[in-house]
């Protein structure tokens, strides 16, 4: 895939998900504007039963002041009365309203028993109730109490309501209410309406807008909810009934936490497998790129030896060259040093093929690591030598006898000592030490070449990977070597750890369970 073309998919897939997450996050919000003003309405009906409840109770007290009233009446005997009124006002402009009740009853007495005279004797009987009103209320247009109580009270045309609301107006807030049952109201209609949260209540003045009683931890805010307690005589709200929920959003959330957190699951899903697909991507347009690049390096490689055994076979053809049997055994003897070293590159390749479908297995057997170490070095010693280098050995493990495959260990050692070798531009130091650490057997193999840098130092194990690319082959190789090492020791149990500074030399440790 092109570079350009991959970059353009990336911003699409992008951008993508980021319209994807705006738009869970809008309905999301929608959801929950939904939910708030179901609950808000809930809420709502929840206060006006309360407050319905609260303004019947006392409106009760005062239909069963006057029901007790009209049965005292209806139990007397029927006698002439008058029921009057009169409005008065002090020095302090405080009216009152003075009732009265005047009964009249005639009684005979009798005079002589002889001619049955007698003497009409009229007693009066009187009651008197004053009302005091509150100096800001107006009684103009009050009618006097009807003397017909009864009918009035069966057909309601006296508004009890009306004489509550004047009454009760004058009494304290706090002897009109019970907080406490006001509460235990509330709660039970929250309930009702499945809107159980908490709480904390007031009543507050209409008129001032000041908090007259409050009930657990009030606090007083706009967005509190509230409605009409009281009235007066006039139909204006009086009081109100105000509370405050100090968790209404987290009670809001409770009741679709379970579709908020599908929905972020499932988005978190989305994003999981996009960044997934990402990495994948990425990874397998550097493995190709990678691949190309491995297949240019071992097209060169093979140029190489195929160019020598060209050369050879053509010498061989030589008429002076086929007398002289020294030159024929030494250009046969160059073809197959060429045959072998292609043939090593293309089992090397076979190798890996074989580890990464994990079909190698391994043929382990007790061996002196120290003796397989030593053969490696010798191995590689000429050409180290060649180029006017040097490698230093040092033996310090006492025990060395582990159960390994040899013919594996022994390609993992050259192939390190090999990059040590490579990787130094002019005259190789390489040294060579074996030790024993807690319960490992440790190889150590230092140069002073090129070093390398940190990002270059995670990625040294994988396979086909080189610093150098492309068509540069001032370091030939194809980037098999670290990752068939890495491979070997990860089935032996084992570990390898690399230690570089740029421009002054690497250090590699491989360490080997002594069990």
């Amino acid at each position: 895939m092109k570079k350009r073309i991959f970059k353009i998919l990336i911003v699409l897939m992008t951008v993508s998900i980021l319209g994807l997450g705006i738009v869970q996050m809008y309905w999301l919000n929608q959801a929950f504007d939904a939910k708030e003003n179901e609950f808000n309405s809930r809420l709502y009906k929840a206060l006006e039963e309360t407050v319905q409840i609260i303004n019947q109770e006392e409106l009760d007290q005062y239909y069963r002041f006057f029901e007790k009233t009209r049965n005292t009446l209806q139990k007397a005997d029927p006698k002439s009365q008058i029921i009057s009124s009169q409005i008065e006002s002090d020095s302090a402009r405080v009216k009152y309203v003075y009732m009265a009740r005047i009964m009249v009853d005639k009684i005979q007495v009798p005079l002589s028993g002889k001619y049955h005279d007698s003497l009409n004797v009229t007693e009066l009987y009187s009651s008197d109730k004053t009302m005091r009103i509150k100096k800001d209320s107006s009684m103009k247009g009050f009618q006097p109490l009807p003397v017909d109580l009864n009918s009035e009270f069966s057909d309601g045309s006296y508004t009890i309501e009306r004489f509550a609301r004047v009454d009760a107006g004058n009494k304290p807030i706090s002897k009109r209410i019970n907080l406490a049952h006001l509460d235990s109201v509330f709660n039970r209609k929250l309930i009702k309406w499945k809107a159980e949260t908490p709480f904390s209540l007031a009543v507050i003045d209409a008129k001032n807008n000041e908090t007259a009683l409050e009930r657990g931890g009030f606090q007083k805010r706009e967005e509190n909810f509230q409605t009409a307690l009281f009235y007066d005589r006039n139909n204006e709200p009086n009081y109100l009934l105000s509370v405050y929920l100090p968790n209404k959003k987290n009670t809001i959330f409770s009741t679709f936490s379970a579709l908020f957190i599908l929905t972020v699951l499932f988005t978190l899903f989305i994003i999981g497998v996009y960044i997934f697909s990402i990495v994948i991507m990425m990874r397998q347009r550097k493995i190709s790129q990678l691949k190309t690049d491995f297949m240019n390096n071992m097209t060169h490689e093979f140029k190489t030896p195929i160019a020598t055994i060209s050369v050879a076979a053509d010498a061989l053809k030589s008429p002076s060259i086929i007398k002289n049997a020294e030159k024929i055994k030494y250009y046969a003897g160059m073809i197959k040093n060429e045959n072998r070293r292609m043939n090593q590159q293309v089992e090397m390749v076979l190798r890996m093929s074989q580890l990464e479908r994990r079909e190698m297995k391994m043929d382990l057997a007790k061996t002196s690591l120290n003796k397989l170490v030593q053969e490696s070095v010798e191995s590689i010693r000429l050409i180290v030598e060649n180029r006017n280098g040097t490698i230093f050995e040092k033996y310090d493990s006492n025990k060395d006898e582990l159960f390994v495959d040899t013919f594996h260990m022994n390609n993992l050692v050259l192939n390190v000592l090999d990059n040590a070798n490579k990787y130094s531009p002019e005259a190789p130091q390489i040294s060579i030490q074996t030790y024993n650490e807690n319960k490992f057997y440790v190889i150590k193999i230092s140069d002073k070449g090129i070093g390398m840098s940190k990002s270059v130092q995670n990625k040294i194990f994988e396979k086909f990977y080189r610093e150098e690319t492309g068509n540069i082959h001032n370091v030939k190789g194809h980037g098999l070597g670290l990752s068939y090492v890495k491979s070997i020791i990860d089935m032996h149990d084992g570990e390898i750890i690399v230690e570089s500074v740029k421009d002054k030399g690497t250090s590699f440790y491989i360490k080997l369970p002594l069990n």
